[in-house]
């Protein structure tokens, strides 16, 4: 049986090697017999991106050409390919400096043109190369700056591998819910569009995960289902990845027949397909294998394998530096062949140079000395005074600066408190004039029935004496019903501001949001009663109650509320009648978890200070109308809940504010 699974397997892979090689082939037909220019471009860097994976060096020469042969026509969307292509190859061959330097210029150039295909391609091969350098985070910075292009774009292909990438490189860092968001909908679009080898990915990505989550049974399942996928699409680099993450569960389930019969299978494939990487994991993980079972015998010969594979890897490192030392000596062929004649009388200024630095250099150091001696005391003495001095500037400059920060604070307490009494002010007024009214009106009617009631008998109207009676009546019990109602909302104000403070409660953040929503656009309403704005909601009715500070969590909404409705209030200025400002407000629970989102379709915040706005004192308001505390304070708020707060904007569109808070 395994033989015959052996020789389906080679079949396949003579196929596709076969393919690929028809595919090359007639790319290079084509390209002998294509005169234009442009043309012979776009072929270059077809060919070129076919031998990335197994001939780097040929790839880059390759594009190299296309690149000259751009500059030649001045074809910029060529030379933009170009550059594009020398830095996947040289992220290849591993010369990652080299690789960002051409992706960048590449980036440069598709930004001046505004080629947003461009623009998202190589935003994500920027990210590739500092995932590979295990700068996930950055990897991620640049994903996240490519995903909303593709999708823009209808980009359904390179949307995938964003999302892809994004699941790896937080699975990586181990932030194994972000990886399973992120790996679950690159899943969900590669089955849409069909692709094998996304689909493959996805799944091993998943078996990832759930290895790290311990969750062997799941794991396994996603190994397996791989399979199919990753066979069809010959990708047996992620192939091995499978099968040495399966040989490390059953080792973990003491299932070693298992264990070590898809070690092995790791270890073949890798030796046949030439990944001196995957080979050098599977020999080190055979090796560990084996001194555990005190086979001391295999484990040698398995350890020497292992090292014979590391010096096969350096060995591959100093190829590669000197293939980008050859790349590079023939883009500077034309000047060194300018600067040839004069090579060896600058060899003798360099020499004649070179001695008299040097005796400039021992001179310095030796008169340096002597004068260090003679200053050290001095310089020792001078440079107490000057710390003493500075210690004191920075002293009162640190006093001057918490004291500015607490009037900051408190001003920004104060600016919230305000808002908020201003809704609560509107909301109780409404049931205080129903009672002043009815109040007013029973005072008449009781005169009126005082007055009746003072005529003779033969001329009081007994029938209109009870009709009044009837009618004071109903009065009454309305004045008792909103009593009762300007009541309920001051009890539930006194509720959300008791003197509790840090202590968690069952809370309905339902309830809870939508009541600070009604608050918050009452006291802007009360400021400017030109204001209005169109309020969704979309609460999750599952989530019930949840342990949280109620009176923090409101003051983060409040603040997130009345940045909302500034937003829109502004945009409102700028654009007149035509526009509806609208805020959405909605929330949902997943994976044990609570997300609450705030949306507004207002200016949008500047991408180039996203990255500041959770910082003290930072804001975009006008000097005078904001503290830039809300946002920082409301950022530690949901960090001491355990949780994360996160924005996403588009300039001149819209912006959402994001809270996640634990179950």
């Amino acid at each position: 049986m395994k033989k015959i699974i052996f020789f389906f397997l080679v079949v396949i892979f003579c196929k596709f090697n076969i393919a690929q090689t028809n595919k090359i082939d007639s790319l290079k037909n084509l390209l002998t017999n294509e005169k234009k220019d442009t043309a012979r471009v776009s072929l270059l860097s077809q060919i070129s991106y076919e031998y990335e994976n197994s001939r780097p060096d040929s790839s880059l020469l390759l594009a190299d050409q296309g690149l000259m042969l751009s500059k030649k026509n001045n074809y910029a969307a060529g030379e933009i390919s170009s550059l594009n292509m020398i830095g996947l190859a040289f992220m290849t061959i591993g010369n990652y400096p080299k690789a960002l330097e051409y992706l960048l210029a590449s980036l440069k150039k598709s930004e001046a043109i505004s080629d947003k295909r461009v623009i998202a391609t190589t935003l994500i091969n920027i990210g590739v190369v500092y995932s590979s350098q295990s700068d996930y985070r950055l990897g991620i910075n640049y994903q996240l700056q490519a995903l909303p292009i593709v999708k823009e774009l209808s980009l359904q292909h390179n949307t995938a591998i964003v999302l892809l990438d994004l699941g790896d490189n937080y699975e990586k860092l181990g932030v194994l819910d972000s990886a399973i968001f992120y790996t679950d909908h690159c899943y969900v679009l590669s089955r849409q569009i069909k692709d094998s080898n996304l689909i493959g990915i996805a799944l091993n990505n998943f078996g990832n995960i759930y290895a790290k989550m311990s969750k062997d049974e799941l794991a396994l399942k996603n190994y397996r289902d791989d399979f199919l996928f990753l066979r069809e699409s010959e990708d047996n680099d992620d192939l091995c990845e499978t099968y040495l993450g399966m040989s490390r569960i059953f080792e973990r389930t003491k299932e070693m027949d298992s264990c070590l019969f898809y070690a092995k299978r790791a270890l073949q494939m890798a030796k046949d397909a030439g990944f001196a990487d995957e080979v050098m994991k599977a020999c080190h993980f055979l090796t560990l294998y084996y001194n555990s079972m005190h086979n001391i015998d295999s484990a040698f010969v398995y350890q020497s394998a292992a090292i014979v594979a590391k010096d096969s890897l350096f060995s591959q490192e100093k190829a590669k530096e000197i293939q980008t030392l050859k790349f590079d000596e023939a883009m500077r062929q034309q000047q060194i062949e300018e600067a040839r004649e004069q090579a060896h009388t600058q060899l003798k200024l360099n020499a004649l140079f070179g001695s008299l630095a040097t005796l400039f250099i021992i001179a310095f150091f030796l008169y340096r000395n002597n004068r260090q001696k003679q200053k050290a005391f001095s310089t020792l003495m001078k440079q107490k005074k000057e710390t003493d001095i500075q210690k004191s500037k920075a002293e009162q400059a640190l006093s001057d600066l918490r004291s500015t920060q607490s009037k900051l604070i408190q001003s920004e307490k104060m600016a919230s408190l305000g808002e908020l009494t201003a809704g609560i002010a509107h909301e109780i007024q409404n049931p205080l004039n129903f009672v002043n009214n009815f109040s007013e009106v029973n005072k008449e009617l009781i005169e009126e029935l005082e007055g009746e009631r003072a005529k003779g008998n033969g001329d009081r109207d007994e029938e209109l004496e009870n009709d009044i009676l009837k009618v004071i009546k109903k009065n009454e019990e309305k004045i008792n019903h909103h009593g009762k109602r300007a009541d309920a909302i001051v009890k539930g104000m006194l509720l959300h501001s008791r003197s509790g403070i840090g202590v968690k409660e069952s809370t309905d953040i339902n309830g809870l949001a939508d009541e600070y929503l009604r608050l918050a656009y009452h006291g802007l309403r009360t400021k400017d009663n030109s204001f209005h704005a169109i309020i969704k909601t979309d609460f999750d009715d599952t989530i019930g109650k949840i342990n949280i500070v109620p009176q923090d969590i409101a003051r983060v909404l409040v603040n997130l509320y009345n940045n909302a409705f500034y937003a829109v209030h502004e945009r409102r200025k700028l654009e007149g009648q035509g526009y509806e400002p609208t805020i959405s407000i909605s929330t949902r629970k997943i994976n044990e978890k609570v997300f609450l989102t705030v949306m507004d379709n207002g200016n949008g915040i500047p991408q180039k200070v996203v990255d500041k706005i959770f910082q003290p004192f930072f804001t975009t308001k006008p000097t005078g109308q904001g503290t830039g505390l809300g946002l920082s304070l409301s950022y530690d708020i949901i960090k001491a809940h355990g949780g994360e707060i996160k924005v996403e904007t588009k300039e001149n569109k819209w912006t959402q504010f994001m809270i996640e808070l634990p179950f």
